[in-house]
Formats: C-alpha cells, structure tokens, sequence
C-alpha cells in the first residue's frame, strides 16, 4: 500500500524516484521529485509502485 506523500520507484532496480501525489483505489498519481523540464504528473498502477527506501542504494546521490 502506498499513501500520498511516499516516494516510490517504477521499476526494480530504477534510478527516478517518484513522489505519490494520490491514490485512488488502484491507480495512485506521481510525479517525479527531480525538478526537470518536462516534468508532470502521471497515473500508475500502485501494485507495481516499490517503495525507494526498499531498494538498496535509492535516491543515493554516490
């Protein structure tokens, strides 16, 4: 489960964390912490969302 506010990755393994803006049942919406152009907010499913503090070495900047 994953709450408003939680940073998640897309993918095992992934380098882009994501921050959850809303959860709506089985979608939630993220968007990217990096503040980048092109930036935006987009859905996915929340069964494939991994929490970044999960993954070894998420958001390490080394």
């Amino acid at each position: 489960m994953v709450n408003v506010g939680d940073r998640v990755l897309l993918v095992v393994g992934g380098v882009s964390i994501f921050e959850v803006l809303d959860v709506a049942g089985e979608i939630a919406t993220v968007q990217s912490i990096d503040d980048v152009p092109g930036r935006y907010p987009f859905p996915a499913r929340v069964s494939a969302l991994i929490p970044a503090d999960a993954e070894p070495g998420a958001g390490s900047t080394d």
